[in-house]
């Protein structure tokens, strides 16, 4: 039989069956005297086996190491070594699947219910979306967005330490202590643009206002997350607060926090 009918044998076109010949896993069939290859019903058989097996997610590769082991008898320690590997591929596609798909229906579930598609848990995106909708200044309304477009680039990539987004959360979620923290957001806004020297009083009375933030209690379960925190983040401090008195006031805090789980004092 000629290839075409070859191929129609094994519900396939010519052209794969070319792509397995330079591939080794189909021999090419001796010419006749007319010019034609003629292939036999062996050829048949293999051909709806490769077919066979490369529709159940074997790879061409792997195809061709499992026709070598048969062929040099080579027993089936290595088939079964192989087919092993195949389903633990498989697997960790399907848990990556079914993440995707509990991702997709919580996103389609937000979606529904008028809720902001956000990677930030519900609860704070919710409670950050109202703080900017109903910020008393553009400045404050500003400041939030920024500061949710950052915990977003923190919590996708994976840099975000899971008590820092609790505590922010138990922040943002709480009337009063939303309160306190938007009028720090205010000053921290009527910082920008000034001199470090003529702002030093209110650089040094926002780090503190800052700090108080951080009890004890606080700083003994951040201590884990964020050894190294800052060395993960995806963008420099620069990039994040570009204003050199606010950031200055973040500086401070982070250098009395380390002091703080070191045993240093301030």
């Amino acid at each position: 039989m000629r290839i075409g009918q070859l191929a129609d044998a094994a519900q396939t076109t010519p052209r794969t069956v070319r792509h397995y010949h330079r591939l080794g896993l189909l021999r090419e069939a001796d010419r006749r005297a007319n010019g034609y290859r003629e292939y036999t019903m062996d050829d048949v058989v293999r051909l709806v086996r490769i077919r066979w097996l490369a529709e159940r997610g074997v790879p061409l590769g792997s195809i061709a190491a499992l026709f070598s082991a048969d062929e040099l008898d080579e027993g089936m320690s290595d088939t079964v070594a192989d087919l092993r590997a195949l389903i633990g591929s498989v697997e960790a596609e399907q848990a990556k699947l079914a993440r995707r798909h509990g991702g997709l229906t919580a996103m389609l579930a937000d979606a529904e219910n008028g809720r902001p598609i956000s990677r930030l848990p519900a609860e704070v995106a919710r409670a950050l979306t109202h703080a900017i909708d109903t910020a008393q200044s553009t400045a404050v309304r500003v400041a939030l967005e920024r500061e949710r477009d950052l915990l977003e680039v923190l919590a996708m990539t994976g840099t975000l330490p899971e008590q820092f987004l609790l505590s922010y959360a138990s922040v943002i979620a709480d009337d009063k202590a939303r309160l306190l923290y938007l009028a720090f957001l205010s000053d921290w806004s009527n910082l920008e643009g000034r001199e470090l020297d003529s702002a030093e009083k209110e650089i040094e009375g926002l780090s503190r206002r800052l700090l108080d933030q951080f009890d004890e209690q606080a700083i003994s379960d951040l201590e884990a997350d964020t050894a190294d925190f800052g060395s993960q983040m995806p963008v420099l401090l620069e990039d994040v607060i570009p204003d050199p008195a606010q950031r200055e006031v973040v500086m401070r805090v982070q250098r009395r926090l380390i002091a703080r789980m070191s045993g240093q004092g301030e």
